[in-house]
């Protein structure tokens, strides 16, 4: 069973009962927090939250609510919940912050809206963690390259981790013969590790997580309840601590200590966070590695052959003379294949010749030079990093050679393109959303008078999906949607716009179409293929269209006008019979 916390703004016990109920019959359990002035919405907030619903009422302004969100700097999807359409737009409730807003009583919408706002927000939330987890990677690259020792390494290490992943209590640790662990340094709640004893060897010190990470060598969480966890229950308690990530830090699969997290949350370690910090510990226990290095010369190497970002040394005709490992890595070149030729190797082409010579310019000048650069690796793949260029200088200050270091971010640029995506698109169709469907109305509306052309705007309503929806079940006519809407798009031009609403409710923007037989056109194609019956997997059920138009700038010259327009004409045609059209002010029309 999946698990939502959600927290209701001045919603009323019985109401929140029913969207408790709503996702209980699509599998999920919510834990419910209500809150009805700001002291309970302050209160409310200092334990996690998912979902906020909000119902709009004159005595606790929705503002008030999405402002102290904003001030604490919280990503928490907010929807409105209306008694009816009327109360509020969609554009007024994201022009005040919130993500949607659906009727309490629309349980086929609700499900899905929340459903991808929680994949939205945890897309979000994976991107920032991931940007953190990169900046303090460079940060350990640059205390490596100032020699710092272990203690004032490990010291930085905890103290970063507490103040930029938000964790109570950061300590590491490092592997000693007689079985016991050595705390090294120790960053947030430090007082829980006073006077404690851990070890790794098989004691019931060494049965918790720190231990069974060094001698198994793989990550450990556990909540504070855990059996293992018992000889440290009572002090964790004390602080506050109620799940920790123990990490092993190994080298060449020898183990030389550990890293410990701890967090108020008792989901705070999920698969995706344990594995991007299982990353960074093995990059930690190189800096260690490095930091016990004595000699400067082998110091330098280990931690550019080691880096997790690919560093490269050219001399000043950009002749690559060193690599590290990373650079194979992301590129998919050998060294063989790398060394005593240029950068050229990795070019894709997608850059203008301007582009390199205003980099050229700037490092042949002494100057340090930063940007973000579209590479092919040799399997012909792109994949895109951010690159810093250093001019180096013997010590007479003449150049001499190039350092290159490469991070690559082609994962980061995927998931902001994939965010990018959900914000405009609806998850079950892939079609435009409504928000994007407005912003090319809108855009078209600027051409149009530009150009002085029309267009016509299109509102589709489903005659007799409710009744497959409710016989057949969500599954049925999920997929009955997913076939109408590639119908849809059969029917019009690539430059028009088929959108989903939300529902059995579908919008189409035609491009430079007025009140002719062009548009009749498309409207005899919509009727005809949207009547055909859908063979969804052993059944075949039928639907037919409802349509509404309005036309630009006969009808409306404004987004909101020739929508409100194109729905009151659908509504039309559905009264007067269905499986029809009716352009706005005009009768309706039969198919032919």
């Amino acid at each position: 069973m999946k698990f939502i916390r959600a927290l209701f703004v001045t919603l009323r016990k019985a109401e929140v009962a029913r969207v408790a109920d709503m996702f209980a019959q699509q599998g999920y359990r919510m834990q419910t927090h209500l809150a009805g002035d700001m002291a309970a919405l302050e209160t409310a907030l200092r334990e996690p939250v998912q979902i906020v619903f909000i119902s709009p009422t004159a005595k606790f302004p929705v503002e008030r609510t999405l402002n102290t969100l904003r001030q604490r700097e919280l990503d928490i999807p907010c929807i409105l919940l209306l008694q009816d359409e009327a109360q509020m737009t969609l554009t007024e409730a994201v022009r005040l912050g919130a993500r949607d807003c659906v009727r309490l009583q629309d349980s086929q919408r609700l499900v899905p809206t929340v459903e991808r706002e929680l994949v939205a927000a945890a897309l979000r939330y994976h991107v920032r963690e991931q940007i953190v987890t990169d900046h303090l990677l460079q940060e350990i690259d640059q205390y490596i390259l100032h020699k710092f020792d272990l203690p004032h390494l490990v010291k930085r290490i905890c103290q970063r981790m507490v103040e930029l992943f938000g964790f109570e209590l950061v300590w590491l640790g490092m592997k000693v013969a007689d079985g016991s662990i050595e705390i090294v340094d120790a960053a947030g709640r430090t007082a829980y590790l006073e006077d404690i004893q851990v070890r790794w060897d098989d004691t019931p010190q060494g049965r918790g997580p720190a231990g069974v990470s060094i001698r198994e060598n793989h990550p450990v969480v556990l909540g504070a309840d855990a059996p293992q966890f018992a000889p440290w229950r009572e002090r964790a308690g004390q602080h506050g601590l109620r799940c920790v990530l123990s990490l092993p830090l190994a080298i060449d699969g020898q183990v030389i200590g550990v890293l410990l997290m701890y967090a108020v949350r008792e989901d705070a370690f999920d698969t995706f966070t344990v594995n991007r910090l299982s990353a960074f510990a093995a990059r930690v226990a190189v800096a260690i590695l490095q930091a016990r290095e004595q000699q400067e010369l082998r110091l330098m190497d280990v931690a550019m052959r080691n880096a997790a970002n690919a560093m490269f040394i050219t001399d000043c005709q950009g002749r690559v003379q060193w690599m590290n490992q990373a650079l194979t890595r992301i590129s998919g070149y050998p060294s063989g294949e790398i060394l005593g030729q240029t950068p050229r190797v990795f070019s894709s082409g997608l850059h203008e010749a301007s582009f390199w010579q205003a980099m050229w310019s700037r490092i042949s000048s002494g100057q340090d030079w930063r940007g973000d650069i579209i590479n092919r690796n040799k399997s012909g793949e792109l994949f895109t990093v951010t690159q810093s260029v250093s001019p180096l200088f013997d010590e007479k200050g003449e150049l001499t050679n190039f350092l290159a270091v490469q991070q690559d971010i082609s994962e980061k640029r995927r998931l902001e393109e994939e965010i990018h995506h959900l914000a405009y698109h609806d998850i079950l169709t892939d079609l435009p959303n409504r928000m994007l469907f407005q912003d090319r109305v809108q855009q078209e509306i600027i051409q149009a008078k530009r150009n002085k052309s029309e267009f016509a705007v299109l509102f589709i309503d489903l005659d007799g999906f409710k009744a497959v929806n409710d016989a057949r079940g969500h599954a049925t006519g999920d997929k009955l949607l997913q076939t109408i809407a590639q119908r849809l798009r059969s029917c019009v031009r690539a430059g028009d716009t088929v959108a989903r609403l939300g529902g059995d409710e579908f919008t189409i923007l035609l491009r430079g179409v007025g009140h002719g037989e062009g548009l009749r056109r498309v409207l005899r194609k919509i009727i005809k293929a949207v009547a055909q019956p859908c063979e969804l997997g052993e059944v075949a059920e039928k639907v037919t269209a409802s349509i509404g138009i309005s036309l630009y700038p006969q009808d409306a010259t404004g987004v909101e006008k020739l929508l409100v327009h194109a729905d009151e004409a659908m509504y039309h045609a559905k009264q007067t019979g269905k499986n029809r059209w009716v352009i706005y002010g005009r009768k309706e029309e039969l198919p032919d």
